[in-house]
């Protein structure tokens, strides 16, 4: 078996059939829970999401990147298909990925919603109550409406995946633009994989739809078994 972080750049693939076929109506919300990696690659593993992308939310700070991003929070921004995954199901990923009681280090890592409808806002609000009442009341978690989303830099975007060559070069390849690979799909469920968030069970039915290289596929089954928490 091929080393899970061999490079296999040279293995040609075409747009991932996930990508050709994605859902264009589609609705957005962001999330805050630390370190913006993490997040990136637990929610690109839910099924119906169909976009991920790491930024910078919260703050007044103009133009924040991350040497200097003044009063913002790291933050996950995802773009869902509402017939297969409800924000509703998203508040309870949200909610179960972290401590939401647990004073932040410092406010970039600070734990937040940004809901972006008044319906999300209205289930964001009701959410926090339920789980608040679990925890005395004592939740550090804000909501913030009506905030700027600042794409983060390139390097940090699937960041989980791009330390797996083996399965990130081919997608490289395949996506020039580095925005163009953020926004990919494909890119979204990989990073979930090698995150550990999805069954390496699940791969069977997501290999097809991934289109990744022979090399690449083996690759990323032998890094899902090792990393699984599904």
């Amino acid at each position: 078996m091929s080393s899970p972080n061999a490079s296999t750049a040279d293995a040609s693939m075409d747009v991932p059939p996930m990508d050709r076929q994605a859902p264009t109506d589609l609705a957005h919300a962001a999330f805050a829970l630390g370190c913006f990696w993490g997040p990136d690659a637990l929610f690109g593993a839910q099924a119906g999401v169909v976009r991920t992308t790491v930024g910078y939310a919260g703050g007044g700070t103009p133009n924040p990147t991350y040497e200097d991003i003044g009063d913002h929070i790291e933050t996950v921004r995802v773009a869902y298909d509402p017939d297969q995954i409800s924000y509703a199901d998203l508040l309870d990923l949200f909610w179960g990925a972290h401590n939401p009681a647990r004073a932040p280090l410092k406010r970039q890592y600070q734990s937040a919603l940004f809901p972006a409808t008044p319906e999300q806002l209205e289930q964001a609000r009701a959410s926090r109550a339920d789980v608040a009442a679990g925890h005395n009341g004592a939740l550090r978690t804000e909501i913030i409406e009506d905030t700027a989303f600042t794409r983060a830099e390139p390097y940090h975007q699937k960041h989980t995946l791009r330390r797996h060559a083996a399965v990130f070069d081919p997608l490289r390849a395949v996506y020039s633009e580095a925005q163009a690979l953020a926004d990919s799909p494909a890119a979204a469920l990989a990073n979930g994989y090698v995150g550990g968030h999805r069954a390496p069970a699940r791969l069977d039915d997501d290999a097809p739809r991934l289109g990744l290289p022979a090399g690449a596929t083996e690759a990323l089954r032998a890094i899902a078994d090792n990393r699984s928490r599904a």
